[in-house]
């Protein structure tokens, strides 16, 4: 990660740039809220980004923050007569 994309919140503890602010936007945001965004360096975020999940209060916090509708987590079953399909073509 970029030494640029973080700062110092405690001598131990960082954020990332533009998230310790009463209206956060991270550094690594791109796109524009409310189209399509994405995260510039996904695959080397922070654990504390991978730890928010889609529909859960961090998400929906920052969706409500931008008065986006939050998400709601709809549970997901298994199929009873799956058995012996592979794909769908």
């Amino acid at each position: 990660m970029p030494e640029h994309y973080t700062e110092p919140v405690t001598p131990v503890y960082s954020c990332m740039v533009g998230t310790n602010q009463a209206n956060p936007r991270c550094i690594a945001l791109g796109g524009e809220v409310g189209k399509q965004v994405s995260c510039t360096m996904y695959e080397a975020r922070s654990s504390s980004c991978k730890e928010v999940q889609i529909a859960d209060e961090q998400c929906n916090k920052a969706r409500i923050a931008h008065q986006m509708i939050p998400f709601v987590s709809i549970p997901t079953h298994d199929a009873d007569n799956d058995e012996d399909f592979d794909q769908v073509c």
